[in-house]
C-alpha cells in the first residue's frame, strides 16, 4: 500500500511538473495573442521555435543520457557523469555560439526577423542554459521531482513576464528576446546559489565518461534533434511560403495540441528511469508490465479528454485566440487525431531508449521528419490551406506509432504475448475497480 500511495505522489508531482507549467504558458499566450500584432506574434513564434530546437540540439541528448547513466547512488559516479556532461555540453554549445554570432553579423537572415534575432541572442542563451538542462537532468535521475516542479513553473512564467511587456508597452522581437535572456541568467543564478547543480564538476571529467555520454548522445541527440524537426518544420515552412501572420493563425490550435503531451510528458518523466531500470536488471517480464500499464493509464486519460476536446473544439478556440482566429476550428480538430496516436508513438520511443537503442528511435523519428516535410510541401504547394498542413502531422504520426511497434516487437526482448489485449485488460480492470469504489461510496 505504501509502495502504491508513493508511486502516486510520484506521478502527481510529476504530472504537477507538466500540467502547471502548461497552464502558465497558455494564459501567457492568450495574453501575448491579444495584445500583440499577427506579424510580430509570427515573428515571435519563430524565434522561440528556432531556441527550443536548438535547445534540443544542444542539451536534449544531454539530458536523456544524464538520466540514464546518473541513475546510481555512487556520489563519486555522479560527479563523473555530471563533470564529463559539462564538458561536453559547454563544447557543443561553445561551437554552436559561435556559429550563430558570425551569422548574425553576416546579416544573411536580414529578410527573417525571427531567424535574425535568435542568431544574436542564442549565442549568448545557449550558453546560460546548460547548467539549467543539466540541474534539470540531475532532478529526474535523483527523481527530486519538487524541485523538478519549482523549476519548470519558473521558467514557465517567462513567458508570461514577456506577456505582461507586451500587454505594457505593446514591444518588439528585439525587446521580448531580451527579456527572454535576462529572465533566464536570473534563473541560473537562483539555481546556482541553491546549488542543484555544480558546474565545477567538471574538474571530475574523464574521457572515458565522455566518450560513454558521447555513445548514447549521438543518436538520441539526432532523435531529439530530428523530433523537433517535426513540430518545428510546419512553423519554418509556413513562414517562408504564408508570411509570419499565417504562423500566427496556425500557432492557436498548435497551442492547444501541445495540452495533448502534459499528460504523456508526465508519464514519461517516471516511465524513462523506471524502464531503464528493468532494462539494466535484465528483467523484461517487468519492463513489459511497465509497459502496458503506462500505455493504459495514457489512454484511460486520453480518449475521454479527447472526445471532449473534439466536440468542444469551437469554444476552445475562441477561448484561446479570441474571435480573430475563430476559423481555425477544422485545424483543431485534424490535430485531435494527432493526439490519439501520441501514446503509442512517444512510449515506443521512450522504451527504445531505455533498452539503449537509440539508434532504433532515431531512425524512426527521421523517417517521420521526412515524411512530414514533403507532406508539408505538398499540402502547402498544393493546397495553400492549412488545414492540410495539420494532416500531414496524423499521417507522420501513424507512420511513428507503426514503426515504433514493429521496431520494439523485433527486439526479442519482450514476452510474446498480446499486448493490445493485456492493455485492454488492464484498463477494464482499472475502471472495474474504480466502478466498486464508487459504488460502495453510494
Amino acid at each position: 500500500m505504501k509502495t502504491n500511495k508513493s508511486q502516486a505522489a510520484i506521478q502527481g508531482l510529476a504530472f504537477a511538473s507538466q500540467l502547471l507549467p502548461a497552464i502558465i504558458g497558455l494564459g501567457s499566450f492568450m495574453l501575448l495573442v491579444r495584445v500583440t500584432k499577427p506579424e510580430i506574434l509570427g515573428e515571435y513564434i519563430v524565434y522561440t521555435t528556432a531556441v527550443i530546437l536548438f535547445e534540443m540540439i544542444k542539451s536534449g541528448g544531454l539530458q536523456s543520457a544524464l538520466v540514464m547513466r546518473a541513475s546510481t547512488d555512487d556520489q563519486h559516479q555522479q560527479k563523473t557523469i555530471i563533470g564529463s556532461a559539462y564538458w561536453l555540453g559547454g563544447l557543443i554549445s561553445l561551437s554552436i555560439s559561435v556559429i550563430l554570432i558570425i551569422l548574425f553579423f553576416s546579416g544573411i537572415f536580414s529578410q527573417n526577423a525571427g531567424i535574425q534575432i535568435f542568431c544574436g541572442w542564442y549565442a549568448v542563451l545557449g550558453l546560460v542554459t546548460l547548467p539549467l538542462h543539466i540541474a534539470e537532468a540531475e532532478a529526474v535521475a535523483k527523481q527530486d521531482l519538487k524541485f523538478l516542479l519549482l523549476l519548470r513553473i519558473t521558467q514557465s512564467t517567462n513567458a508570461l513576464i514577456i506577456a505582461f511587456y507586451a500587454f505594457l508597452k505593446e514591444g518588439s522581437l528585439e525587446e521580448f528576446a531580451t527579456v527572454h535572456l535576462g529572465f533566464n541568467i536570473c534563473l541560473l543564478v537562483f539555481v546556482l546559489i541553491f546549488k542543484k547543480t555544480n558546474p565545477f564538476n567538471i574538474k571530475f571529467k574523464t574521457m572515458t565518461e565522455v566518450k560513454s555520454l558521447f555513445n548514447l548522445i549521438k543518436y538520441t541527440l539526432a532523435t531529439l534533434a530530428t523530433t523537433n524537426v517535426l513540430k518545428s518544420a510546419d512553423t519554418f515552412l509556413i513562414g517562408s511560403l504564408m508570411g509570419s501572420a499565417s504562423v500566427a493563425k496556425y500557432a492557436i490550435p498548435l497551442k492547444l495540441t501541445e495540452l495533448f503531451e502534459i499528460p504523456l510528458r508526465s508519464l514519461s518523466t517516471t516511465a524513462f528511469p523506471q524502464l531503464a531500470a528493468k532494462h539494466n536488471e535484465k528483467d523484461y517480464s517487468a519492463f513489459k508490465k511497465t509497459l502496458v500499464q503506462y500505455l493504459s493509464w495514457s489512454y484511460l486519460l486520453y480518449i475521454p479528454g479527447l472526445l471532449f476536446a473534439f466536440i468542444l473544439a469551437p469554444y476552445l478556440v475562441l477561448i484561446i485566440g479570441g474571435k480573430q482566429y475563430a476559423d481555425t476550428t477544422p485545424i483543431f480538430r485534424v490535430f485531435i487525431l494527432f493526439g490519439l496516436l501520441l501514446p503509442i508513438n512517444r512510449m515506443t520511443g521512450i522504451c527504445l531508449d531505455a533498452l539503449q537503442l537509440p539508434n532504433k528511435n532515431f531512425l524512426k523519428v527521421f523517417i517521420m521528419a521526412i515524411v512530414n516535410i514533403v507532406a508539408d510541401l505538398l499540402a502547402l504547394y498544393l493546397t495553400h490551406n492549412l488545414v492540410w498542413v495539420a494532416f500531414a502531422s496524423v499521417i507522420n504520426a501513424i507512420i511513428g506509432a507503426t514503426l515504433g511497434w514493429w521496431m520494439l516487437d523485433k527486439t526479442g526482448l519482450l514476452e510474446k504475448h498480446n499486448i493490445l489485449i493485456e492493455i485492454i485488460d488492464y484498463c477494464k480492470e482499472f475502471i472495474g475497480k474504480m466502478t466498486n469504489k464508487l459504488t460502495q461510496k453510494q
